[in-house]
């Protein structure tokens, strides 16, 4: 019965157990993806604002080397160009120690080049003043820099024109690598990249991610983040708009979430790029802080549930104790009795003696010296029969009544029984005893009521020998 009761008890708790740590972990769950969306919300609302200002600073940039370059090719058109080049080389050579380009230079109608140190050049990369006089003030794509082939630039050129014709193509020279003063982006701690695609062809033209832009890789089969569609980057960049995506760089090893906007210049988009691990970091943090914690619940819980078993044991335990066992004697009392019963009708063993044993005299004792000498001396007989049977085999079966099961046959328990007699009749007391068994076939009931009947027998003995029944000792 208490196995039992326990193992129900053990089996909700259990279950509770692993509920509530099953909410647990669906809270855990939750609460990092909330803080995983909003980590990324986060970050690229930080990336939109950052590409918004890195584009208006690269256009401004660049224009404003256009606007300088179209005020000097004023100033030169208003003197013209003479044959020596004089007011032209002291123009150039003026803005020698400025910033409105890494160097400035004129293409002259021969296709000579007047470099800012007043020599001539010869020109490179096919460069022919006719080809450029046609296209006006312009500036080019991504270029070989005609003195260091090996260096990315952009041209920025301006028609110098003095009385209505063309003498002369002022340009000034950007070198991609003097440019990253301009395009360093702070956010992200430094971890944010900066990038300048040409969507037709759909190369980096710039980037401060690698170290040198000609090994930029190139935007297509890139593998895109699940939740972004390259169709719609493809989209964006043939309309001319803005967006985010997430795509995956073979160079960093993890997915870069990516902002991008138009340029405003050619068909360029300006990206700002941050890894993952960066834009997760916070909530990667927060995940290992809510996964030791839920551990921390989950021991806790478990804790608790153990303490709970084991308190609800005991209190089985104490409950069985107090339906089965005697108060006074702390022998076990009818109820267990009863059990033992049940337990013997089903599993009878082959030598079973009952004991039935009788305190005489006890309510003349109470009446006479009051219930605590009747309850002296029923702990008298009690103590004796259980150092005879042992405490786990007698019962108090009634007020005056005691019963024990021996596992032995009848002479040894009458043995045992006239021992215990022996010991209470040296404390004062006098009890009266009867014993029976029987064969394995033989019900239970009927040795209990056979060693009854003795009991008595031994009783009518003990009164006949001593006079009248009311009267002790």
């Amino acid at each position: 019965m208490e196995i039992k009761k326990i193992s129900r008890q053990g089996i909700r708790n259990f279950f509770a157990a692993v509920g509530l740590k099953l909410l647990i972990a669906i809270g855990i769950f939750v609460a990092f993806g909330l803080l995983r969306s909003y980590s990324v919300d986060m970050c690229l609302g930080t990336l939109e604002q950052e590409t918004q200002e890195a584009k208006n600073n690269i256009y401004q940039r660049i224009s404003s080397v256009q606007k300088n370059l179209e005020m000097l090719a004023d100033i030169i058109g208003q003197e013209g160009l003479s044959d020596d080049y004089a007011h032209a080389k002291m123009v150039l050579s003026a803005c020698e120690d400025t910033d409105i380009a890494s160097r400035l230079g004129i293409l002259l109608p021969d296709d000579r080049i007047l470099q800012q140190d007043k020599t001539l050049a010869e020109p490179m990369n096919g460069i022919t003043f006719d080809a450029l006089k046609e296209k006006g003030s312009f500036i080019t794509n991504v270029e070989p820099d005609n003195r260091n082939p090996d260096d990315s630039v952009l041209f920025c050129n301006v028609p110098i024109v003095t009385k209505g014709k063309t003498e002369g193509i002022l340009f000034g020279v950007i070198d991609l690598k003097d440019s990253s003063d301009f395009m360093e982006i702070d956010t992200f701690g430094g971890s944010a990249n900066l990038f300048i695609v040409d969507v037709q062809n759909m190369n980096f033209i710039m980037d401060t991610l690698h170290s040198d832009v000609q090994t930029s890789e190139e935007m297509r089969g890139r593998r895109i983040k699940k939740g972004y569609s390259e169709k719609q980057l493809r989209q964006d960049f043939d309309q001319g708009k803005g967006g985010v995506t997430a795509y995956f760089s073979n160079s960093v090893g993890e997915y870069l979430y990516t902002t991008y906007e138009p340029a405003g210049i050619h068909d360029w988009f300006v990206l700002l790029t941050v890894p993952e691990s960066v834009v997760l970091k916070e909530a990667l943090y927060a995940k290992k802080v809510l996964f030791w914690l839920g551990i921390y619940e989950a021991v806790m819980l478990l804790a608790y549930i153990w303490w709970d078993i084991v308190h609800t044991r005991r209190e089985v335990q104490a409950k069985e104790k107090m339906a089965t066992t005697d108060l006074l004697t702390n022998l076990k009392n009818r109820n267990a009795y009863e059990q033992a019963l049940g337990r013997y009708a089903q599993n009878r063993p082959e030598c079973l003696t009952c004991v039935y044993a009788d305190a005489n005299g006890l309510h003349e004792l109470n009446n006479s010296q009051g219930h605590q000498a009747g309850d002296k001396m029923l702990q008298c007989v009690a103590d004796a029969l259980s150092e005879a049977f042992g405490p786990g085999r007698v019962y108090r079966i009634g007020g005056d009544e005691f019963l024990a099961f021996a596992e032995v046959d009848e002479d040894t328990a009458i043995r045992k029984a006239d021992e215990a007699k022996e010991k209470v009749s040296k404390a004062g007391y006098h009890v009266s005893v009867g014993a029976a068994s029987g064969e394995k076939t033989t019900a239970v009931a009927a040795v209990v009521k056979a060693a009854e009947k003795r009991m008595y027998e031994d009783k009518r003995r003990y009164y006949m020998s001593h006079g009248d029944r009311r009267k002790m000792r």
